[in-house]
């Protein structure tokens, strides 16, 4: 009996290969179409934080005297370079990690009662990005015109160390201060 299984399970198997060689040719015409989609984006651009030295990510004051608290700036720049296919920039800045406001103005670490403002341009003549708690300052807006290739511009920025609000010049106590800012960068 099992013989006879056995070969009749491969005369079947051969009649379905045997059948399979002699099929008539396929024959006829394929058209074929492609709908093709994307969203077409704005480009972007290299942003640095600048100060007369080049690129950093530092804003050093050096050493600063309790009498220099509130008047003395140092000048920076957020430099915008290779924008592409863009029409307009915004620079907004918000407390770094682990920082926070202190009234307008970017709280420091240290036991220093200061903090940091940052303006556009010039301390009390440009326009102040106050810092808001749990939102980005108010923004900075450049308008390039057109969309052309590497475009550039530099928000020119100061900083400010002030008295910390609340406090008092008397309050100021010696030792290092920073503030972690983090600027928001958009493009439209």
């Amino acid at each position: 009996m099992k013989s006879n299984s056995l070969f009749l399970a491969l005369a079947v198997a051969g009649g379905l290969f045997s059948g399979l060689t002699h099929a008539a040719p396929v024959t006829g015409t394929n058209q074929l179409q492609a709908i093709f989609t994307t969203e077409i984006l704005p480009g972007t651009c290299n942003t640095q934080v600048t100060d007369a030295d080049g690129p950093t990510s530092t804003i050093d004051f050096g050493d600063l005297y309790k009498n220099e608290v509130g008047t003395r700036t140092e000048s920076f720049n957020i430099a915008l370079t290779e924008c592409a296919g863009m029409l307009t920039t915004t620079v907004a800045a918000q407390p770094g990690a682990g920082n926070t406001c202190s009234g307008d103005s970017y709280a420091t670490t240290g036991a220093t009662n200061t903090a940091v403002e940052i303006w556009e341009t010039a301390a009390d003549s440009g326009t102040q990005l106050a810092c808001q708690t749990g939102n980005p300052s108010n923004v900075l807006t450049h308008s390039f015109g057109s969309k052309n290739m590497n475009q550039s511009y530099t928000y020119p920025l100061v900083a400010r160390w002030v008295v910390a609000n609340g406090k008092t010049a008397a309050d100021i106590t010696t030792g290092e201060a920073t503030s972690l800012i983090t600027f928001l960068v958009t493009y439209q």
